[in-house]
């Protein structure tokens, strides 16, 4: 494909707002950048205006490391060729899926949104195809992943240019499906703007994000334009048991089948029941009884959904179930920390919901449970007292601490954190996080299990702009006080 500025003001036409430009069927395009620092010779520069930088003011660096011609949203002073545009962001997924022939169209992308698990539904997929056979990639918090190989990406959802380049780059590889995790972020900043989905699937919606959306409402509305961006004859999973199903439901094109998953109707298309150990599944008249790889009512929840996912590319239950006993939880979501005399995880939970999740597993599992609360900074700030509620109120004791402030105060976040009046009091709180791990650490013996939330499969703590390493299990072996039996006389009661 040519790739001239010509041939991209054909794809921008709707958003065009005015033009300088000269022979742009003569301007060759060999890259895109939204980053004055990534551009190289014969590159388009697009004009991003974000949280902390505005593209517009680095027009300068953009050309003198080669921008040939620039995007952008505003007048600007510069002597290359300009197209103005009403929305950069959206012009920016609209040249990257041009750049890279639309190659969403050229393999099934399976888009997986939702308050809590999608992290875990989207490994949970990806396994399921690459155990059956299916060549598949995987776009997430935790990477992307596909052939063998994996890439580190700042956002849950990359930008479109990362996206559309590693669903180029998974087409030529073979890769027929991947599976995506679609935050309400990357919805709002039109992330996935001119990605063609096969499936959509819809996990719940919970408190969180109340800070960028500003209600429930509009965090929903958000969500739901997923569903729209669904291919014809394409498909979509609802949680029928949450209420939110209805609204992406009615997103939904009319030429998109819809199938429904539930843990208490079991009339709909994929149900699941736990029995004891055994884990019963039921699909269009079929059913199949395996033993799960593990028991959290949300996770078998994840479960049902990824092998929804898997089914409709017409795989059938009786060949996938053989393969539900292997899967793993993905790295931070309820992980071991191995090594250590006593039962202690580290977890990625961040939202009211996911804790209460997580601290009722362990509350009915253990009788004296330890956790180790926080949030993030610049984050949204109305959830944080109401997860201090749940762990206060779970009969766990409890310490508060803070991860990634970034340029928030801790105390900011303590004093947010801080539980009422007729609560129980935490064990202790700590503004820095490594000594609210040391504290857990040293705790931990005297008690039958322990979690510290928040940062999961993370190792990095973001504070003041610096990025510093953060290694909470190597932390908590560091302190643990390996010559103390678990459960010994030495407890501290609170």
């Amino acid at each position: 494909m040519l790739n001239t500025l010509q041939h991209f003001m054909a794809r921008l036409s709707q958003i065009v707002t005015w033009t300088y430009l000269e022979r742009p069927n003569e301007t060759f395009i060999e890259g895109i950048a939204f980053s004055s620092k990534k551009i190289k010779k014969n590159n388009l520069f697009v004009c991003i205006t974000g949280h902390r930088h505005d593209g517009h003011n680095f027009i300068d660096e953009a050309i003198a490391n080669g921008a040939i011609a620039i995007v952008a949203e505003r007048p600007i002073d510069a002597p290359i060729p300009v197209i103005y545009c009403r929305d950069t962001k959206i012009a920016l997924a609209e040249l990257a899926a041009t750049f890279y022939d639309e190659p969403s169209k050229r393999l099934r992308v399976h888009g997986v949104t939702g308050t809590n698990g999608k992290t875990t539904t989207t490994s949970l997929a990806y396994q399921l195809f690459t155990s059956l056979g299916t060549k598949a990639g995987w776009i997430g918090t935790l990477g992307i992943q596909y052939a063998g190989q994996t890439f580190t990406t700042p956002n849950t959802t990359p930008d479109p240019l990362t996206v559309n380049r590693h669903l180029d780059e998974m087409v030529k590889a073979g890769i027929t499906d991947c599976v995506i995790e679609v935050s309400s972020q990357a919805i709002a900043e039109s992330r996935i703007t001119e990605l063609s989905f096969q499936s959509a699937s819809f996990l719940n919606l919970t408190h969180d994000h109340l800070d960028y959306h500003g209600s429930m409402e509009s965090y929903a509305e958000t969500k739901a334009r997923l569903f729209k961006q669904v291919t014809a004859n394409g498909h979509v999973f609802l949680n029928r048991d949450d209420p939110f199903h209805v609204q992406m439901d009615h997103a939904t094109p009319g030429d998109v089948k819809r199938s429904y998953y539930s843990r208490h109707n079991a009339s709909v298309d994929l149900f699941r029941k736990l029995d004891h150990d055994r884990l019963s599944i039921a699909s269009k008249g079929q059913s199949i009884a395996v033993t799960p790889p593990f028991t959290e009512t949300y996770n078998l929840d994840n479960l049902l959904c990824a092998l929804g996912i898997v089914l409709a590319t017409g795989i059938s239950l009786e060949d996938a179930a053989p393969h539900l006993s292997s899967l793993r939880l993905p790295s931070g979501r309820l992980e071991r920390i191995e090594g250590i005399a006593s039962l202690a995880y580290v977890d990625y939970g961040h939202t009211p919901d996911a804790i209460q999740e997580v601290v009722t597993v362990l509350t009915e599992r253990h009788t004296r449970v330890l956790v180790l609360l926080s949030a993030a900074g610049e984050r949204d700030r109305s959830k944080r007292s109401r997860m201090t509620e749940i762990v206060s109120q779970s009969g766990a004791d409890y310490m508060l601490s803070v991860h990634d402030p970034r340029g928030e105060a801790p105390q900011q976040i303590l004093d947010d954190l801080a539980p009422g009046r007729t609560a129980p009091p935490p064990l202790s709180v700590h503004p820095i996080r490594h000594d609210a791990i040391r504290a857990f650490a040293e705790r931990l013996p005297d008690y039958d299990c322990g979690v510290i939330f928040g940062k999961g499969h993370d190792r990095i703590e973001r504070v003041d702009g610096e990025l510093i390493p953060c290694d909470e299990p190597a932390i908590v072996h560091r302190f643990y006080p390996h010559e103390r039996e678990p459960g010994d006389a030495s407890r501290t009661e609170r």
